[in-house]
């Protein structure tokens, strides 16, 4: 299988730069497997590759992209991916919706990889608890609030950042690391904080309803109420693989257990309090979180670029 990426939309220094399909890629005319965001209307790869039997992609922003104005081609979360006939996505919903589409391509889901030579060496827990990213919505800034009391990591970026996360900024710990100065961070904290959500902007709610039946979308269930959609994070198996408990805001999909089983991989907690007490629980207490810890870990191994790239090559 021939492996084409096109990364030049992806946020700098992020999960994707460190896959390194390429060295999975042999020569082959009949299967040919493009990722990155920009791949997806690459009209050089198109015109190269139109000739090979079987052509997949892989959309590691789902549901995102419906959430941009339609523009012919390019934005259209349908539209552009019309040259390929395998489209695996991370967003399970938009995948079963999109096959109740009559289109003349198949949508299945797939778990988001990680590279194993990301998997950071042991370290002492020198901190609490952490928060990676940006601050989009009031559960976020409900986060940092209940991470205050206690021995907290905060990292984000401080460039192509949104006004609410400027304005948290004076309670960050950490900014601009490397990613894999992220996964050490991580690695030296008992805890990750994690929601695997995103946040509509509200000027972006009709861009998702102008698509035939959208509401036919479990994705896009709270659109056009508290718009937000579901969205796994990387964070998760970044915590796992560090060895660090993951606390996963408990939302109306719970996509994370799709991958983690919880009480026994993972921890639910529902709202600001319930993260504040929880926090304060597993640290008091973090030998006897150690079996989630480990099988958290474990089932990480399931999801790396290998399995991945194996369960491409096959066609699940």
């Amino acid at each position: 299988m021939l492996i084409i990426g096109d990364l030049s939309a992806e946020v700098p220094d992020t999960n994707a730069f460190h896959w390194n399909f390429e060295e999975y890629s042999q020569d082959s005319d009949r299967d040919v497997f493009f990722y990155g965001y920009n791949a997806s209307d690459n009209e050089d790869f198109f015109n190269l590759y139109s000739g090979h039997e079987r052509k997949i992609y892989f959309n590691n922003w789902a549901p995102c992209e419906f959430a941009q104005e339609r523009v012919e081609g390019a934005h259209d979360g349908i539209a552009k991916e019309q040259f390929f006939n395998e489209v695996y996505s991370i967003c399970p919903y938009t995948s079963d919706w999109l096959n109740t589409l009559s289109l003349d391509r198949q949508y299945k889901g797939i778990f988001y990889p990680f590279h194993e030579n990301l998997i950071p060496k042991e370290f002492e827990k020198e901190y609490d608890v952490i928060y990676h990213g940006g601050i989009h919505g009031q559960e976020h800034i409900e986060c940092l609030r209940a991470m205050l009391p206690y021995k907290y990591r905060y990292c984000t970026m401080t460039h192509h950042i949104n006004s609410t996360t400027i304005g948290c900024l004076q309670y960050a710990t950490n900014t601009n690391l490397s990613f894999q100065e992220k996964i050490d961070l991580v690695a030296k904290t008992k805890i990750s904080v994690c929601y695997n959500i995103v946040h509509v902007n509200p000027d972006n709610v009709p861009c998702i309803q102008s698509y035939d039946n959208w509401q036919h979308n479990e994705a896009f269930s709270e659109v056009g109420k508290r718009n937000i959609m579901p969205q796994f994070k990387t964070r998760m198996h970044e915590a796992a693989i560090s060895k660090t408990l993951n606390l996963v805001y408990k939302d109306s999909w719970n996509i994370a257990a799709e991958y983690y089983e919880p009480d026994k991989e993972f921890i639910y907690f529902t709202n600001m309090y319930d993260l504040y007490k929880k926090i304060g629980e597993i640290t008091n207490d973090w030998d006897n979180y150690q079996e989630i810890v480990d099988n958290a870990y474990n089932k990480a191994m399931n999801y790396t670029c290998d399995k991945f790239i194996e369960e491409i090559r096959r066609g699940q």
